[in-house]
């Protein structure tokens, strides 16, 4: 029975000393998603890989074309030129698909370095908010199932990114 009595005192005294705290939520997901410089960067991006996408879908066309063609012309080809033809679009499928995988792993690649940029910002804002307004737990909006307006900094977050 004493022992119930000390763990109830226990548990009464953490929950006090957790209302104590400041705590506050944001919703990194908004705020990614209303950051300014994420359309510069998709902009960035599609400028440095906007070459190499069209080499690609050239490929890829000329590969279509190569088909019909061989479609076509199958009727009047002998063995040898079918053989030939077939080499072809064999050298020419595995060079796209070298060149298509290439390019996606690249392209995956700088997003993500471009992505972790911009949230490294976000984690600074919501570090310099936290330090400004004494706050001792931030949590993500995700985990919570209700948390007042007045909790919320995510909106606090976008106007500090976005400077």
């Amino acid at each position: 029975m004493k022992m119930m009595g000390v763990l109830a005192l226990m548990l009464t005294a953490g929950l006090a000393q957790a209302q104590s705290g400041k705590i506050a939520v944001v919703d990194t997901s908004a705020v990614f998603q209303n950051m300014p410089q994420r359309q510069a960067v998709a902009k960035k991006l599609e400028s440095e890989f906007g070459s190499r996408v069209k080499e690609v879908q050239k490929m890829e066309a000329d590969g279509r074309s190569f088909i019909e063609k061989q479609q076509k012309d199958m009727a009047f080809m002998n063995d040898q030129q079918k053989a030939d033809a077939q080499k072809k679009l064999n050298e020419m499928q595995s060079a796209y698909v070298q060149k298509r995988r290439q390019l996606e792993e690249d392209q995956a690649r700088r997003e993500n370095e471009e992505r972790q940029k911009m949230l490294a910002r976000i984690k600074t804002a919501i570090d310099e908010i936290t330090k400004a307004k004494g706050l001792d737990l931030v949590i993500e909006r995700g985990a919570v199932i209700y948390v007042s307006p007045a909790l919320d900094i995510t909106e606090q977050v976008i106007g500090k990114v976005s400077k």
